[in-house]
């Protein structure tokens, strides 16, 4: 199991048999599970309509216990990999949950918490790997193990279109707000130990979103192959500035590229326009 904030696509969710604990999505007093009870689409059509910027909140207590519950009747074993506890409360929920779990459930089945320490489908590769090897009859602790090598060799850096979200979420003082729009400043974000760490800032949303992706490649010492996973929120013509940057300058031996939509826990923090790049040189391609 893991939370919607993975942005698994629906055919994974559905092969792998993966589970997932919705965020909660706020505008105003209007409360919504993400992937429940509001789409994407709906999602974005009142993004634009509503007089209040929506908001986001961990899943609920209700949520993650129900869930344990379900699959600790079906399973030994549940392993709930969430998004990075730097950046949500998640875990934290997660890890109450799993109390609650255990005083309230006569023969509980062991819970494991795996923190992601990333967002977006940073989670979903993770959770997909771990699907992949529980159906393989792997245990949870032998699941882990891979899991934090394998988390190790990923890499993710995203930047944004238009930096008033990030003001909005209390990332981005007032005053550093207006001087980067003034200059039209963009930030160049990585995650570093789970956090969303501004390693540069370059002026224009194009430059900023090749950097995005060089910022990543260049850490992983320029590969030769690899898997990229571009994510976006309703920019695909951005998404396509990195395709076209591969193909004509990066130049690789074998790649991969998978273009496809964030979804809403990412787009209320980022704001429409956001790309996020994720790199892997390990795994299969899932596109």
């Amino acid at each position: 199991m893991t939370d919607s904030a993975a942005d698994i696509p629906l055919k994974y969710l559905k092969e792998y048999d993966i589970r997932t604990v919705p965020t909660v999505i706020r505008f105003g007093d209007e409360i919504f599970y993400e992937n429940i009870d509001i789409n994407l689409d709906q999602f974005y059509e009142k993004f634009y309509s509503s007089e209040t910027y929506p908001q986001t909140a961990n899943p609920t207590l209700h949520h993650q216990f129900s869930l344990y519950e379900e699959l600790g009747k079906q399973a030994k074993e549940v392993l709930n990999i969430v998004i990075s506890s730097a950046i949500s409360g998640s875990h934290n929920t997660a890890q109450i949950a799993h109390r609650n779990y255990n005083k309230r459930i006569e023969n509980p089945s062991d819970i494991h918490i795996y923190d992601s320490m990333f967002a977006t489908f940073g989670i979903g590769i993770l959770a997909i790997k771990a699907a992949e090897m529980a159906k393989e009859g792997h245990k949870a602790t032998e699941i882990v193990s891979v899991l934090d090598d394998f988390r190790s060799s990923l890499q993710i850096g995203f930047t944004v279109e238009d930096l008033k979200y990030l003001h909005r979420g209390g990332r981005l003082s007032l005053s550093k707000y207006w001087v980067a729009k003034i200059a039209d400043m963009k930030p160049v974000i990585n995650f570093i130990d789970g956090k969303m760490e501004v390693i540069k800032t370059v002026r224009g949303h194009t430059n900023a979103v090749i950097e995005s992706f060089n910022s990543v490649y260049d850490k992983m010492g320029k590969p030769s192959k690899f898997n990229a996973y571009v994510m976006h929120a309703r920019n695909e013509e951005s998404a396509q500035l990195v395709k076209e940057h591969i193909e004509n300058v990066i130049q690789p031996e074998d790649w991969n590229i998978s273009i496809r939509e964030v979804g809403m826990t990412i787009a209320t923090h980022a704001g429409p326009g956001c790309i996020g790049i994720c790199i892997d040189t390990n795994y299969k391609f899932l596109g």
